[in-house]
């Protein structure tokens, strides 16, 4: 899977503006490939000015098109592109140590507008625009085609107010509500993420570094949890998920094992017989008759 975070903090293909791990990016995508999977160790925001993308997590579609918005929390996706329009977007990606930061700078606005507000569960979550955010959007294409580099102060300061926006206005309690999550406890975090990305080829070093953990930690912490190994889980989770779409979808063998994180069908039908003692299209079969 593409590490999108790197690819496009190491890339020169496009205007952006970075400081440490922050970064704003005027995206056009490149790609090829009709689908794609990408991951990020970062969250971030996409401001859709062209053209028109689909984003999918376990379960969900979520197409976008121009003036649509949407906020990716850190994790993995499956990426369709569509061809009929150049896909363009305003990109900004915020780890969670920044965010964290930003919560205990404006406590008393965090605390104070969004006390007892339910976490936001899914992986993508669209973002209804407003005056402001409509207004801060028009700012950030003028500091991206500005002819020099904004001082570095400003730019925090850019990304901070994209965060008071998100915490004082009441359309955005959803996204609110998972920005708190990111306060909770390692393990907490721990469920999270392995619950939304078990179905993405990432490796455990990955899963460790969404975790915000070292690989040793992370096998130790998912134990405790779990009580079996990630590999194990993984694996489990990744079949049974497998075998449901067998039965409620028509989508191709291929397809679905590529969706459930196996992207070569060879090594799909092999997990899939050796755990189900079938392969994939005979135990579609079986469950038809």
């Amino acid at each position: 899977m593409l590490d999108l975070h790197t690819y496009l903090k190491s890339s020169n293909e496009f205007k952006k503006l970075q400081i440490d791990d922050l970064l704003f990016i005027k995206y056009q995508c490149l790609v090829e490939e009709v689908k794609a999977g990408i991951w990020s160790d970062a969250n971030y925001f996409v401001f859709v000015t062209s053209g028109k993308k689909m984003w999918r997590s376990i379960g969900r579609n979520y197409v976008v098109e121009s003036g649509d918005s949407l906020f990716v929390r850190k994790g993995a996706n499956l990426v369709h592109q569509y061809f009929d329009e150049d896909y363009c977007a305003l990109m900004v990606f915020i780890p969670d140590d920044f965010i964290k930061t930003f919560m205990q700078r404006f406590s008393a606005v965090v605390s104070g507008n969004h006390a007892g507000v339910t976490q936001f569960d899914e992986p993508v979550i669209r973002i209804q625009l407003d005056t402001f955010l409509e207004g801060y959007i028009n700012s950030l294409a003028v500091f991206l085609s500005a002819p020099e580099i904004p001082d570095s102060n400003l730019l925090r300061l850019k990304f901070e107010e994209l965060l008071l926006n998100i915490f004082t206005n009441p359309l955005h309690q959803g996204l609110a509500g998972y920005l708190l999550s990111i306060n909770n406890e390692q393990n907490v975090q721990l469920q999270q993420i392995m619950e939304a990305n078990f179905a993405y080829n990432l490796n455990l070093d990955q899963y460790a570094a969404l975790c915000h953990m070292s690989l040793s930690s992370f096998k130790r912490n998912f134990k405790e949890i779990y009580k079996t190994t990630p590999g194990k889980w993984i694996s489990q989770k990744r079949l049974t998920l497998a075998s449901h779409l067998l039965k409620t979808t028509a989508k191709p063998v291929n397809v679905i094992g590529f969706e459930c994180g196996f992207e070569e069908p060879s090594s799909f039908i092999r997990a899939f017989k050796n755990h189900f003692s079938t392969t994939p299209l005979q135990y579609r079969e079986a469950a038809i008759l």
